[in-house]
């Protein structure tokens, strides 16, 4: 019991140092002993007597001390990483500075105060002469108390003669959610256990929260980006999950009212979190059935009356969302005209899973494997496994249907924050059952990790044969493991994009590793972007094929030479009538003939076009039957090509047709 008690002094003392310099940027072990240890001590410290305590205590403690050592570590991991409020948490915290500071929902003035005030378009002014916002109301609502925290900080730091602003937009205040989004990550990590032990062992439950949290892009926002909501959205899902499979067997009118409670704070957090209220209505819709086939009056109005208390209970806890709506765009339900589109019959779903941009599965491929085993557990468990399923692949219609489907200038599939508690469970059952395939399977399992390493070693010999890695010198490790994992990836892609990268590469002819830059920069593919340019010279290797030279400049001007036939794949989202542009000049010399170009995709010409010795652009519409749906090959033909050493201009050997610096398409109008 002592250790124990020595344990948490330990802890709690080294939360209170770490959320000093995270929020007040002083250190209050320097405050007392005049001296500061370093971050990695103090983090090894706890984590040395949690674990000790961990062993030496009942296993009823052993969540607490967790949590409260992996507080701690986040903590540091924070101050390590640089984490602040930044990207689109601006937007989340104007809701509360406004509300804390000016009694409004107003962000005129809490925009330029948070530097904001570059972004024009968050100042066109609503039908009620507000500012613009797409953001929600219930981070800042979760965030509260954290924020409180931060101005009690933030005052006393004044009054001690620190220059620290107490009007809600210096550092304490925004470090303050920082430690706040960390706080509900690890509470949601809790229910995600707590959901998770109900259908697995504790250990298992316990690895399975661990590895799809710290395998996926969820650890990110953690650490990295607190500022942004997915860290508090995941916890409210896995509140809302946890309870709903806790009282799916009786749920009385009271839990359905909390629940209904819970589906409205999500859903505040994050709209689209207004998706897992699917789970209980897969309860409810079957039972209800079965009562009016059964004539089960009785069963039926104790059912209605539940899900009537649930939509109550889930609008009631909406209200401040609707009210904040109701000021800022002068009603209750509102869209913002800044947030991303979408687009409801142009789902991305391939991509958004498996695309090499933001894919789900591609950038967290734990999640790829939780998912398979989510499987699993839908076949065994389909009462649970079933509506969790489904939660999930209407989730990814969703986010695959938002006009930035790979979540804009953000780690890994960010929009997915939700689903993490399910996936946990879906870990678990992947655990168990490939434990238990490898139990009666223990041979086969050793044969493929040998023959995996045989594979390992086969690469290490083409990059030696390819001069890559030299034989008989020293060369280290990460060097040499570099070129094997890009041979590798070249004999097979990304494991973790497929099947889509396969049935890629059998459409179109090419390797499954040119599935991660042929498809996901597949051009027409974005509405608001009907054209795309390829910079010759630039970043072309990926779509130049036969007939090009090595790449050149011309004072600012990229370009490469072109033989007297250029090929140029062109990967399209679609087909359609296309406009191509190309800037060239041909090749020049005394008595050179007229040269020409010609276009052609799929046997549909298009020229000659007459093309001189200066730069210049020449352009013709190429008609939609040339192209077709993935990669398409558009080839250059020029009339002629001549070697500079043949007609006295030096030695160069190589045949010269022209010098292209762009190829440019757009639809055709």
């Amino acid at each position: 019991m002592t250790g124990r008690i020595v344990a948490w002094m330990i802890i709690v003392v080294t939360a209170l140092e770490l959320c000093a310099r995270e929020a007040a940027r002083r250190s209050i072990v320097q405050a007392a002993i005049g001296r500061t240890p370093g971050l990695a001590s103090l983090v090894l410290v706890a984590s040395v007597a949690a674990l000790a305590t961990i062993v030496a205590t009942p296993r009823r403690g052993h969540a607490a001390i967790l949590l409260a050592a992996l507080f701690c570590a986040g903590v540091a991991a924070q101050l390590s990483l640089g984490a602040r409020l930044q990207s689109d948490g601006f937007y989340y915290f104007a809701y509360l500075r406004s509300i804390a500071f000016d009694r409004d929902v107003n962000f005129n003035n809490d925009y330029r105060l948070l530097g904001l005030g570059d972004k024009t378009n968050l100042f066109n002014a609503t039908p009620t002469g507000y500012a613009q916002s797409a953001a929600t109301i219930g981070p800042a609502i979760v965030w509260s108390p954290f924020f409180a925290a931060g101005h009690v900080i933030a005052v006393r730091l004044q009054a001690s003669g620190a220059a620290v602003a107490v009007d809600g937009t210096s550092y304490p205040y925004r470090q303050a959610i920082c430690v706040a989004s960390l706080a509900y990550g690890l509470l949601g990590c809790w229910f995600a256990y707590r959901l998770t032990r109900r259908y697995a062992a504790a250990g298992i439950a316990v690895a399975a929260v661990a590895i799809v949290t710290a395998g996926s892009f969820m650890l990110w926002y953690f650490v990295r980006e607190p500022s942004m909501t997915h860290a508090t959205s995941m916890a409210a899902v896995a509140g809302f999950a946890w309870l709903w499979a806790a009282s799916r067997d009786r749920r009385t009118l009271v839990q359905w009212a909390l629940l209904g409670a819970v589906a409205g704070l999500m859903s505040m957090i994050r709209w689209q979190n207004a998706l897992f209220m699917l789970l209980p209505a897969c309860d409810a819709v079957p039972a209800l059935a079965r009562a009016w086939r059964a004539r089960d009056r009785h069963a039926a109005r104790v059912l209605v009356t539940g899900c009537a208390i649930f939509l109550t209970c889930t609008v009631v806890a909406f209200v401040p969302q609707m009210i904040a709506w109701k000021s800022i765009y002068g009603s209750y339900i509102a869209r913002s005209p800044i947030g991303p589109q979408i687009w409801w019959t142009n789902p991305r779903v391939v991509d958004i899973l498996w695309s090499a941009r933001n894919g789900l599965f591609s950038t967290s491929p734990v999640l790829y494997l939780a998912a398979l085993g989510l499987i699993v557990f839908a076949y065994i468990r389909p009462a649970i496994g079933v509506p969790a399923l489904l939660a999930i692949a209407v989730m990814t219609y969703f986010n695959a249907c938002i006009q930035d489907w790979w979540g804009s200038a953000a780690f890994g599939g960010r929009r997915f924050d939700g689903t993490i508690p399910l996936f946990a469970v879906g870990a678990a059952a992947f655990i168990e059952a490939g434990a238990a395939v490898a139990r009666r399977h223990a041979a086969a399992f050793i044969i493929t990790a040998l023959a995996v390493l045989v594979v390992w070693n086969i690469a290490l010999m083409s990059a030696a044969q390819a001069g890559v890695v030299r034989i008989g010198e020293t060369v280290k490790f990460d060097r040499a493991w570099a070129a094997q994992a890009r041979e590798v990836h070249a004999w097979f892609g990304n494991p973790f994009t497929y099947p889509a990268s396969l049935v890629f590469a059998l459409r179109n002819g090419v390797s499954p590793a040119e599935y991660d830059l042929l498809s996901t920069n597949r051009f027409l593919s974005d509405p608001l972007q009907p054209n795309a340019r390829v910079d010759i010279g630039g970043d072309d290797e990926w779509l130049v094929e036969e007939g090009w030279h090595a790449p050149e400049r011309d004072g600012a001007v990229s370009f490469r030479w072109a033989q007297s036939t250029a090929v140029l794949r062109v990967p399209l989202d679609h087909r359609d009538a296309l406009h191509v542009e190309v800037r060239l000049h041909a090749f020049a010399y005394p008595g050179a003939p007229p040269q020409t170009l010609t276009l052609s995709a799929r046997g549909h010409p298009c020229g000659p076009l007459p093309i001189g010795p200066a730069w210049q652009t020449v352009e013709c519409v190429v008609d939609a039957t040339a192209w077709r749906s993935g990669v398409n090959h558009l080839s250059l033909t020029f009339a002629w090509a001549r070697r500079p050493a043949d007609v006295g201009l030096g030695g160069d050997a190589r045949p010269l047709a022209a010098a292209i610096d762009y190829v440019r398409i757009a639809v055709a109008r």
